[in-house]
């Protein structure tokens, strides 16, 4: 019996000895990441802009189509507004079809979450649409429909606007590996 101890304590040393490097990672790895600071949840901002400045006397149309996708991860998403029609306070457009501004925002499901149709001055609005219970899942539009005119010689008349949305999305931000994106 002493006879095949030997050899099998041989055959045992040559194999840990030969195992150790792997085996020596583990423990190793399981210290390092006690040393590690702990997950941490953070926010992530995404950011559209859509914005436009008429620089000719002509009256110019302009249209943008944005998208964005939502998951479980927004929790809330603002939009802010603001739009300009040079002189609009002294030639009131009543109509609403020669210089305007026409925003909507729909979700994936065809539900508008906002819109906006403005003919003239419109001081800085922001609206914060936040999950009841939850937002829609899926591809977001942004559809925009402008007109106006403007002009670069005397800079007196320069129709603008400016929209920006912003997605706030949760995330989880491990030390060591930078800030987290949810996109």
């Amino acid at each position: 019996m002493q006879r095949r101890v030997l050899p099998m304590l041989v055959v045992l040393t040559m194999l840990m000895t030969s195992t150790v490097g792997c085996l020596g990672l583990i423990p190793a790895r399981e210290a390092i990441e006690g040393f590690r600071d702990p997950a941490e949840w953070s926010l992530d901002y995404q950011k559209i802009y859509v914005s436009h400045t008429y620089t000719t006397l002509e009256i110019q149309p302009f249209t943008n189509k944005s998208t964005f996708v939502v998951d479980d991860s927004v929790t809330e998403i603002s939009v802010y507004f603001k739009a300009q029609f040079t002189f609009s306070e002294l030639f009131p457009q009543f109509e609403n079809n020669t210089r305007y501004v026409r925003a909507t925002l729909t979700d994936s499901e065809g539900v508008i979450q906002w819109n906006v149709d403005v003919s003239s001055d419109s001081a800085p609005v922001e609206e914060t649409l936040e999950p009841t219970p939850e937002f829609a899942k899926g591809e977001w539009v942004l559809d925009v429909e402008a007109r106006g005119i403007g002009e670069e010689t005397l800079g007196l008349i320069h129709d603008n606007f400016n929209i920006q949305l912003t997605i706030t999305k949760r995330c989880v931000e491990y030390p060591l590996e930078g800030p987290c994106s949810a996109e």
